[in-house]
């Protein structure tokens, strides 16, 4: 069994991009009203990759046509309320950049994955109490733990261990039995050495919902629910397939109902072939 220490995977998620964290950063300073153009550039232009991933997004079809050369000109174009999500997009490209040979997921997949559960979440908690922008940065960096778990597979366990579904049910009982921590507890983990905020880290934590753990927050739920819908437009990965119920406790706990979900996923179909294939100029 893995078992890695936390010494261990905080060298290894020091390997990934700074971008998550600094999603996290602009999360929050998008919540203060008093937050000023610059403020948001100059936090933008502290990583190089993420800004120029971002304007290269911005300079897609779907966001216009073209023409912008700095990250001032595609805060302008895009406004606030658009730039969080034009970010998460960047975040994106630059994080899932590889397979996940383990978890059997390929580049495209974990990419659509990603962006498609942070735009459904955020649809979701803008009618709960969960803050929208905090829904859409757990949805989109949900997998970060599964990417660290990966790369530390990679060095230390056989390619026969790779998860398989006929041997394992899904991710969690292949995490269980071969690594001996589960991703989400990893992802909560970074989050927190990473100062996100209380809501994203819980709401990553305890999304899963387990007969030992069951569904005990609003964003917990709202996560879980997005989770569903995104399975429903096809977009869900291996090792979670069915893994994802709608009960009456899990709705009422978010605060949704049935028709939220169903409206939620003409919504995500709606944007299938626009905001979750945005990311791809990245």
């Amino acid at each position: 069994m893995l078992a890695p220490k936390l010494k261990e995977m905080f060298k290894v998620a020091g390997e990934l991009p700074v971008a998550p964290q600094i999603l996290s950063e602009l999360t929050e300073l998008l919540l203060d009203i008093r937050a000023e153009t610059a403020e948001v550039c100059a936090l933008l232009r502290q990583d190089g990759a993420l800004a120029s991933a971002m304007l290269r997004i911005a300079n897609s079809p779907f966001y216009g046509s073209g023409g912008l050369g700095s990250v001032e000109e595609a805060v302008a174009r895009v406004g606030f309320r658009e730039v969080h999500r034009l970010v998460g997009q960047a975040v994106t490209g630059l994080l899932a950049d590889r397979a996940l040979p383990f978890y059997r997921v390929e580049p495209e997949t974990l990419r659509e994955h990603m962006v498609a559960t942070a735009l459904i979440a955020e649809f979701l908690a803008d009618r709960t109490s969960f803050n929208p922008r905090h829904a859409y940065t757990a949805g989109l960096l949900r997998p970060i733990g599964m990417m660290v778990l990966d790369r530390l597979a990679r060095t230390t366990i056989s390619s026969t261990q790779i998860f398989h579904v006929e041997r394992d049910r899904d991710y969690t009982t292949w995490e269980n039995r071969v690594i001996g921590i589960r991703n989400e507890a990893v992802t909560a983990v970074l989050m927190t050495e990473w100062r996100f905020s209380s809501d994203v880290i819980e709401a990553v934590r305890g999304h899963r919902g387990t007969e030992a753990a069951p569904l005990a927050r609003i964003e917990s739920a709202v996560l879980h629910l997005a989770l569903y819908v995104v399975e429903e437009l096809g977009l869900g990965l291996p090792g979670e397939i069915a893994r994802w119920e709608v009960t009456a406790g899990t709705l009422e706990l978010a605060g949704l109902t049935d028709d939220d979900l169903k409206e939620a996923l003409h919504y995500g179909r709606r944007h299938q072939a626009g905001s979750l294939s945005a990311y791809k100029a990245s």
